[in-house]
């Protein structure tokens, strides 16, 4: 079954003493990964296999408050990836998360708008132009690319403190939509290696699928 990555936290770690398999109950250490409906399996992620469910142990002092993902928000950063070892070695104290969300004025219960997805349709203004800007984010850890409105853009680059935008780098590309054809296959193609240079990352050509004369007018 897929599920979009924006509903599941990835790549956690549990030393023990907090995790027990739903089947037998035995203890649970190693990475494992929650799905937006608050279940837990093990894996970093659900194409880690094995993968089985694990549940909290019920001994556990620590109180937890389970709410799921949906496809719009996330969990503040400060509560998703600090309810036990992110990366070994690597464990974080509740209580000093406590003490720093307070500092920072962080409401632990507050969501953050994640960016949707956008598909851009040129204006005939855009055509007699003969080119248009488009609008991206990459996530700061991975290759994984979006194509984004310019309000999300926006919202992400002016650091709306209700977005998630700590987990994502905005940029722009400027697509050229007319011209003669094997002109402008090479005038897009450029544009997308000058833009992977300038973010010092990969990904972006594969992302757009080669497809270097999308919304071209001969």
């Amino acid at each position: 079954m897929y599920i979009p990555k924006n509903k599941i936290i990835t790549d956690l770690y549990t030393r023990g003493n907090e995790f027990q398999y739903l089947s037998n109950k035995e203890e649970y250490s190693g990475y494992y990964h929650k799905l937006y409906n608050g279940k837990f399996y093990t894996g970093k992620n659900p194409n880690d296999k094995p993968v089985s469910e694990i549940i909290r142990i019920p001994t556990n002092d620590a109180q937890w408050e389970e709410t799921p993902l949906t496809g719009e928000t996330l969990y503040s950063t400060y509560t998703s990836n600090f309810d036990g070892e992110t990366v070994p070695g690597q464990y974080q104290n509740m209580r000093e998360i406590d003490v720093y969300n307070a500092v920072k004025g962080i409401d632990i219960n507050q969501v953050f708008q994640l960016p949707p997805a956008y598909y851009p349709t040129p204006t005939e203004d855009d055509y007699n132009l003969g080119v248009f800007t488009r609008y991206f984010c990459v996530k700061i850890n991975e290759n994984v690319y979006l194509e984004i409105s310019k309000d999300t853009y926006d919202n992400l680059t002016q650091e709306k403190k209700d977005w998630a935008y700590e987990l994502y780098t905005p940029f722009w590309l400027q697509w050229t939509l007319t011209g003669k054809e094997k002109e402008v296959e090479l005038v897009n193609s450029n544009a997308i290696a000058i833009t992977e240079q300038r973010l010092n990352r990969r990904g972006l050509r594969e992302f757009l699928k080669g497809n270097y004369l999308k919304f071209y007018k001969p």
